[in-house]
């Protein structure tokens, strides 16, 4: 017998309204947790990137897809481009996850209790609380496996192959965002020809409409690509320098990531849908997924966006409503959900330290939170370092600064500078960092340059003269990738800038 039932209760009209109520008021408090903290610290690097990228759109880009920059520009637009208006998006895709694994839950035939518990696990997951604080490919890369993971539990359970149509489309907007999906959609063709029952669903027309539709979707980044070299390769090789240290800590972060306390629930996740013959090709996929991504010594977040569908599948198997009652058991599995609740919530406290800016930002020289979670330590000190730069900007001769230009060693400090410094009165910036290297080169009229974070022995190859003038420091003590930053004067470009600029491009 199937462990977790192959069809969802029918509920009365009441339950429904409280569950969905109980689950409503998770997603809110998610949002608002997330709110409350949105301009604590600052910009992460990457959402400096991605407003930059915004103002440069164009079909494909050399690191990621284009549906995160433009998230970013229309989000800037509507909100006045400010920090807290960025991150509201991020924020109510966080409450949409909630919502969607509470939904999930419901489907696979958890009680109300079951249900709620599955959407809490979902808002206090460490992972999701650090990823979902900012606005990168992350984002919309999360909430696309969880929309594709609950219209597949749909498909599975209602046997109606017309749900393969709404599943394309779904990863369609995920390869938009990020080629990540596409492990889920290759571990899915493999849990669906593992399992005979399921099998079958494989030879609908709706399947081949929707791979249709998920490729036509994905093709604009493609074309991009192929036309440009597939400089996306190169970002994947840059990446792989760091397998071996991802794999070392692979293992453990999948507990730290999604909170110790929520190790138990998806792991009965899983082990139940493996079980049930209804949901097994959903629960080979989501095996493969984290274990591919071991194997290819990708990030240990990579897989996060399988864990909705595992709390989902563990609250429905720890708590049944008619499920129960048709194994012969007639109750819940487990009475006592609240305890459920005040641990996930006790643990969604003490993973929020090292999740979300909750401490002062002095405080991360003490306790160097950054050490696990990289991006806190990279919201600290951009707009005083765009100061630092505008300082020595202003401190050239007038002639000097007249043939001078702008260069940044990576897309952090460049977004920086796009972002900051047209207040401060500061040009164009260039940097030959991924997509950056694109838009330029700087004016050929231009033969010196402030250079931030950019390697000397570069500068003085392409430079006669090459001289240290400032070094940025962020005031707290914080070890971050930024702290101590040289600022360079470059004079003398020996050739054009375009004989100089392809050696300043580096893709990462």
């Amino acid at each position: 017998m199937d462990t977790i039932t192959a069809a969802a209760p029918a509920p009365t009209a009441a339950s429904r309204a409280l569950a969905s109520k109980a689950v409503w008021l998770v997603a809110a408090a998610a949002f608002a947790a997330e709110m409350a903290l949105s301009a604590r610290y600052g910009y992460v690097r990457d959402e400096l990137y991605f407003l930059a990228s915004g103002q440069h759109l164009a079909a494909g880009g050399v690191d990621q897809p284009e549906l995160t920059p433009l998230l970013a520009r229309l989000d800037a637009l509507v909100t006045g481009n400010t920090l807290v208006g960025l991150r509201a998006l991020p924020a109510l895709a966080f409450a949409g996850l909630v919502l969607l694994t509470g939904s999930m839950a419901r489907q696979l035939g958890a009680s109300r209790p079951g249900q709620l518990v599955a959407a809490l696990a979902t808002a206090c997951c460490a992972e999701y609380l650090g990823a979902m604080h900012e606005l990168t490919t992350t984002t919309p890369d999360f909430f696309c496996w969880t929309v594709a993971l609950l219209l597949i539990t749909r498909l599975l359970t209602s046997r109606d192959p017309r749900w393969w149509v709404a599943v394309g489309a779904a990863a369609g907007v995920g390869l938009a965002a990020k080629w990540n999906i596409g492990f889920l959609l290759a571990g899915l063709l493999l849990g669906f020809a593992c399992t005979p029952s399921a099998r079958p669903l494989l030879r609908s027309r709706y399947l081949a409409a929707g791979a249709l539709l998920a490729a036509a979707l994905a093709a604009p980044d493609i074309a991009w690509q192929a036309a440009h070299g597939w400089p996306n390769l190169d970002v994947f090789g840059a990446l792989q320098q760091d397998a071996w240290a991802n794999r070392a800590f692979y293992w453990p972060a999948q507990l730290l990531y999604t909170s110790i306390v929520l190790a138990p629930l998806w792991v009965r996740g899983l082990v139940a849908a493996l079980r049930s013959a209804a949901l097994r090709p959903a629960g080979i996929a989501a095996m493969a997924v984290i274990a591919v991504q071991f194997v290819l010594g990708g990030k240990p977040y990579y897989p996060g966006g399988v864990y909705p569908f595992l709390f989902a599948a563990g609250a429905a198997a720890l708590f049944t409503g008619a499920g129960a009652a048709q194994a012969g058991r007639g109750r819940p599995v487990v009475r006592h959900w609240a305890r459920y609740c005040a641990w996930f919530c006790a643990g969604a406290a003490v993973s929020s330290v090292i999740s979300l800016p909750v401490l002062p930002a002095a405080a991360l020289a003490r306790f160097p939170a950054q050490k696990v979670n990289y991006d806190l330590g990279e919201q600290i000190g951009w707009p005083s370092e765009v100061r630092l730069l505008a300082s020595v900007w202003r401190a050239l001769p007038s002639p000097e600064r007249g043939r001078a230009t702008l260069l940044a060693g990576n897309y952090g400090e460049a977004g920086a500078v796009a972002r900051y410094g047209p207040s401060l009165g500061l040009p164009a910036v260039y940097s030959g960092a991924n997509n950056f290297w694109l838009w330029g080169p700087p004016p050929a009229a231009d033969t010196a340059a402030v250079a931030v974070g950019i390697d000397p022995v570069l500068l003085r190859r392409e430079f006669t003269q090459v001289r240290l003038v400032a070094r940025w420091n962020n005031g707290l003590g914080v070890a971050d990738d930024e702290q101590g930053t040289p600022v360079y004067l470059a004079t003398g470009l020996r050739g054009g800038w375009a004989q100089a600029w392809p050696a300043f491009r580096h893709y990462d």
